[in-house]
C-alpha cells in the first residue's frame, strides 16, 4: 500500500467534489479525484443554463476541468468506484477498482461528494412517462434542450413536485431545487418560441435563493408562464396530444387542457453509493438517507462527517450547484484544519 504525505481522497467528481479537490490541491497537499463516471462533472456537465444567472452548465464544467487538469498536486481516477472506505490507525485506507484492477491506497483525510440520483418519474403510473410520447422530466429537457426548443409547441405543462413532498411514495422532503429549475426551464421555452402557452401546476412556490422570488415573478409578468396551484390528476393521450386532468386549489374548479409537452420536475433522491461509504467510516444517515451531519456544537466544521472525514453536495441534502460548490470550499477548509491540527499534535 502507498502512503502518501497527507494525501486526501475526494469520493465524487461532480461540482463539489471537483472544488473540494482545487481548494486542498491549492495548499499543496497532494489529491486524489475519484469518480464512477468516465467524465468529471456529475450531473451539472449534462444540464444547460443553471438558474438565476443562466451560466452553462457544460461551460462551468470545462472551467473546473481546466484546473483540476493544469494542477500536478490534482490525480484523477474517472471509471473508477470506491468500493471500502475505513478507519485504520489515525488513517483512511480506501479500496477501488479502476480499469478492471483492485487498488488499495492510504490516505490521511476524505472527502465524501457522492451526489444524488434521479426520482423514477415512472413510478407516477398517472402521467404516463416511459409510455406517453411528449412526456418528459426536467432532467430528459436539459440532456435534450436544444432539440425541444427547436420543436414546434403550441402548450407545455410543467407539473411540480414529482416524488418531492409526497408520503405516499416515501419521499416526504422538499428537493429544493425543482421549482427554480422548472421556472428557469419555462423561461427557456417561452424565449424560444413566444406564443407557446405554458402552464405550472405547484402546490406552493419556494424560491428562497437569493434573486430567487424575484426570477420566478419574473417568468410568471414578463413571459406570462400562468402558475396554477393544484395537482394534476392524469396525463392521458387523446388526438396526438396529451390531455391533462388537474384541479385549480385556489379557484376550486377543476380543469382540462391539450398540450404538446409534458414536463415532470422529479426528485433528487440519495445516491446508492452513499450509504455504503458513510456507515463504513461510522457515518450516519437520516430518515431519507442522506448524510446526517454531527451537532454543530460538536464539529469546528460543519461538514464533517466522521474522524478525518467530510462530505460536501447532494449526498447530504438536495441543494444547488452553488451551494454544492460552497460545500465543496467548507469541506476543503476542514480537511486542511484537520491536518493542520493533526501535524500539530503528531510534534
Amino acid at each position: 500500500m502507498k502512503m502518501l504525505n497527507e494525501g486526501v481522497l475526494v469520493v465524487g467528481g461532480g461540482v463539489a467534489g471537483m472544488q473540494a479537490a482545487i481548494d486542498i490541491a491549492a495548499s499543496g497537499k497532494e489529491v486524489v479525484l475519484i469518480d464512477k463516471d468516465k467524465n468529471l462533472g456529475g450531473h451539472v456537465k449534462e444540464y444547460g443554463a443553471l438558474f438565476p444567472d443562466l451560466t452553462e452548465g457544460a461551460s462551468l464544467v470545462e472551467q473546473k476541468v481546466r484546473i483540476i487538469k493544469n494542477n500536478p498536486k490534482i490525480k484523477v481516477l474517472v471509471g473508477t468506484e470506491v468500493n471500502k472506505l475505513q478507519q485504520v490507525e489515525g488513517a483512511l485506507k480506501a479500496s477501488f477498482i479502476n480499469t478492471g484492477n483492485p487498488q488499495e491506497q492510504i490516505f490521511s483525510a476524505a472527502v465524501i461528494s457522492t451526489g444524488f440520483d434521479n426520482f423514477d418519474g415512472k413510478k407516477y403510473g398517472e402521467y404516463g412517462y416511459g409510455r406517453f410520447p411528449g412526456v418528459i422530466t426536467g432532467i430528459d429537457f436539459e440532456h435534450q434542450e436544444e432539440a425541444i426548443l427547436k420543436r414546434p409547441v403550441k402548450t407545455a405543462v410543467f407539473i411540480k413536485c414529482v416524488g418531492s413532498r409526497d408520503r405516499s411514495k416515501g419521499m416526504p422532503y422538499c428537493s429544493k431545487i425543482c421549482c427554480m429549475y422548472t421556472a428557469k426551464q419555462a423561461l427557456e421555452l417561452k424565449k424560444a418560441q413566444p406564443n407557446a402557452q405554458v402552464y405550472v401546476f405547484y402546490m406552493d412556490i419556494r424560491s428562497n435563493f437569493k434573486n430567487g422570488e424575484e426570477f420566478v415573478r419574473g417568468v410568471m409578468e414578463n413571459q406570462h408562464v400562468k402558475y396554477i396551484r393544484g395537482r394534476v390528476g392524469k396525463v392521458i393521450p387523446t388526438n396526438g396530444r396529451l390531455l391533462i386532468r388537474a384541479e385549480d386549489t385556489l379557484m376550486g374548479v377543476p380543469i382540462e387542457l391539450e398540450a404538446d409537452l409534458v414536463v415532470l420536475a422529479t426528485a433528487m433522491v440519495p445516491s446508492q453509493a452513499t450509504q455504503s461509504l458513510v456507515t463504513q467510516v461510522g457515518g450516519k444517515l437520516d430518515n431519507n438517507g442522506f448524510i446526517l451531519p454531527i451537532p454543530m456544537a460538536e464539529s469546528e466544521n460543519p461538514m464533517s462527517l466522521t474522524k478525518g472525514v467530510f462530505y460536501a453536495g447532494a449526498c447530504g441534502f438536495p441543494c444547488d450547484v452553488k451551494d454544492a460548490m460552497n460545500q465543496g470550499s467548507a469541506a476543503a477548509a476542514g480537511v486542511l484544519s484537520y491536518l493542520q491540527s493533526n501535524r500539530g499534535a503528531a510534534k
